[in-house]
């Protein structure tokens, strides 16, 4: 039995990313009214880009309501790269019913990781570190505003057909994720201070999408992440420059 008029919501921020040969956690939870739903039990199907099940209904443990489930490096180890993976859970409510919930995958190398942290966002503004003898906020750290930036730039990537996890330099990402990162930090500020702060997150927003269309970055010429050692060349052979703009990929 389903609920379709009850709209629970898998939380699926971005694709999984499934690293070959090594172990990858996959989890999920649903929620309902701001709260996680109960969840007696869940099983986990993987597929590849040809729709073969890698994985098929195994079943995930369950911690705090969240299902989870660890593919094994063996499990991947000899299989090709590939963007078109996709995962299913069924989780089983423990008010009753099973929900089906879907998300994309994709088979990777490497997870891209961000390369900035608070201490970069305090080199920018100084008075966003609380230990600042003009703190502009008592917050501790900003890695919720972190996350959702980097969550969303991926997402921008994704969307115009670029791999993330294929870039071959990370630190090219640096600019975009400071400024979205700034912009979100003073959007939240200017929701309780708007004289004081809206005009700062609207600069730092347009720094933001200035930074994408100037972004530039390298993908590996081979799927074990080997990248020439030229820079800006490659207008033939496998590397590709690639870049960003409101209308598609450069």
């Amino acid at each position: 039995m389903t609920t379709p008029s009850t709209y629970y919501t898998g939380r699926s921020a971005l694709p999984d990313f499934i690293v070959r040969g090594a172990d990858t956690v996959l989890s999920m939870s649903l929620y309902l009214d701001g709260a996680k739903v109960a969840v007696s039990s869940a099983t986990l199907t993987v597929y590849n880009d040809a729709g073969t099940a890698i994985l098929s209904a195994v079943s995930a443990s369950i911690a705090s309501n969240t299902a989870s489930y660890t593919v094994t490096a063996a499990t991947t180890a000899t299989l090709s790269l590939s963007p078109n993976w996709r995962v299913e859970w069924a989780m089983t409510l423990t008010a009753g019913g099973v929900e089906v919930v879907k998300n994309d995958a994709q088979l990777v190398r490497t997870v891209l990781r961000p390369v900035i942290t608070d201490a970069d966002l305090y080199r920018r503004v100084s008075g966003l570190d609380a230990s600042d003898a003009n703190a502009l906020s008592s917050k501790a750290d900003y890695q919720d505003f972190l996350d959702e930036a980097w969550v969303e730039i991926n997402q921008r990537l994704i969307e115009v057909g670029n791999r993330p996890a294929l870039i071959g330099s990370p630190s090219s990402v640096r600019g975009a994720h400071l400024y979205l990162t700034l912009a979100l930090v003073f959007e939240d500020m200017a929701t309780r201070a708007p004289e004081a702060y809206s005009d700062r997150a609207s600069m730092y927003r347009k720094q933001y999408e200035g930074a994408l269309q100037r972004l530039t970055f390298r993908y590996p010429e081979d799927e074990y992440g080997n990248t020439p050692g030229r820079g800006r060349a490659a207008a033939t052979g496998p590397m590709f420059l690639c870049g960003i703009r409101s209308g598609g990929v450069w």
